[in-house]
């Protein structure tokens, strides 16, 4: 009689363990992308990667892998980091949806694009 009552509550606690272990919580269904800190090499021959398309609310870190100093510049002065020294970095958050087109102040012909993006509401962007 002990052993019956040990395996059906053995097969209970079993069935509540991996019904828990399937379920997924809410955030799983939000349909807003995650904010994430997005990364981009700065060297001689420019920024890899050129261009990024990111979540409204994460973050981008700009890391000069140069010897020498550049910058992350805004025609409109959003983005204005001052030079950025050999082996440090540059971070910037983006609240608003948009496109940020920058360039390095010292070199003009280096160019990059942050593309900015709110949820579509369709279960991905």
């Amino acid at each position: 009689m002990k052993t019956k009552h040990f395996l059906i509550i053995s097969m209970i606690a079993t069935m509540i363990f991996l019904i828990a272990s399937c379920y997924k919580s809410n955030n799983s269904y939000n349909n807003n992308p995650t904010p994430t800190v997005n990364k981009v090499t700065i060297s001689a021959s420019g920024y890899s990667p050129a261009s990024l398309t990111i979540a409204m609310g994460s973050t981008v870190t700009w890391t000069n892998n140069d010897n020498a100093a550049h910058t992350v510049t805004t025609a409109d002065g959003n983005i204005s980091s001052g030079d950025i020294a050999a082996g440090s970095s540059f971070s910037k958050t983006f609240a608003t949806s948009g496109t940020y087109s920058y360039y390095d102040a010292h070199n003009t012909s280096m160019m990059g694009t942050v593309v900015v993006i709110t949820s579509s509401g369709g279960g991905g962007y």
